[in-house]
């Protein structure tokens, strides 16, 4: 139904591409707007508005339209061609060129796009996606690292008020960059929020770029263009559990568990009393 008023709609003949974490994405050629479409499905308002929000300010060449039809959020973008980037071992060059990308997007994101900022203390925030996870696989982990946690949290939820906040990506890692024209871009803005700029680097150096090395000339090239003030220990414990527990849900409710083991292996880090990634 839906699908069949967007052909309508734009005058379009669009067909499914990939269904990825529930959410539809359909190409086609357009009438209306003379050209080929990407058109993303959500179910969920807030992912919708954070993708099409990003859209208008980080690629307003791209942005082409929003419609909302029953249950379902519809942005509408220019298909473009996009090429895949090179997922062999990262350079310090590659490094230091992914931390100014990431710079740049906070820089001009950053008080000009409306994303979703939740107004609880970290520990809440916390607190609210622990109980999410009850009566799942991670109960019983997510529950015991709390648990550990709970000394950390009245400096972690003190020091997180005072950090700056910029919008975030929300899923900052190598398959969420790609090359377009010679030039490395971001795409997938559904997970952007605001939040501190060392949330954005959790996922990254976690799971794609562990030399510390390395981690540091990711940071100098971020520093070119945004300022970034490392979080102390408590702080980085907490978001990084944080970290763990939204890709828990993930899993949690997404058969193909895109994350694998990841979640699991950032909790275990946690109770080790390891959860300072090491710069």
């Amino acid at each position: 139904m839906l699908v069949g008023f967007l052909n309508d709609y734009y005058q379009a003949n669009l067909k499914s591409i990939h269904d990825v974490a529930g959410n539809q994405h359909l190409i086609g050629y357009s009438k209306v707007f003379k050209g080929p479409l990407f058109v993303k499905i959500f179910k969920e308002r807030d992912m919708f508005y954070a993708e099409q929000h990003v859209n208008q300010v980080y690629y307003p060449e791209i942005y082409l339209d929003s419609v909302i039809f029953g249950d379902s959020y519809v942005v509408t973008l220019k298909d473009r061609k996009l090429k895949d980037i090179s997922t062999k071992k990262i350079s310090p060059e590659r490094a230091y060129a992914f931390g100014q990308l990431l710079g740049d997007f906070h820089k001009k994101l950053t008080g000009k796009a409306t994303v979703h900022q939740s107004n609880k203390r970290l520990s809440e925030q916390i607190q609210y996606h622990v109980n999410k996870l009850q009566e799942t696989e991670y109960e019983t982990i997510v529950n015991d690292v709390q648990q550990m946690l709970k000394s950390d949290f009245e400096h972690a939820d003190m020091e997180y008020i005072q950090l700056p906040k910029v919008v975030l990506h929300g899923d900052f890692s190598i398959r969420n960059i790609m090359n377009y024209r010679g030039k490395d871009i971001l795409i997938d803005f559904e997970r952007s929020h605001m939040g501190t700029p060392y949330q954005d680097f959790i996922k990254f150096f976690y799971n794609e770029v562990r030399e510390p090395a390395l981690r540091n000339e990711f940071i100098k090239g971020y520093v070119t263009m945004h300022d970034f003030e490392i979080p102390r220990k408590s702080v980085q414990r907490c978001l990084l559990f944080l970290c763990a527990l939204d890709i828990c849900e993930y899993n949690a409710t997404h058969p193909k568990r895109k994350f694998g083991e990841m979640p699991g292996a950032m909790l275990e880090t946690i109770k080790k009393n390891d959860a300072v990634l090491a710069l």
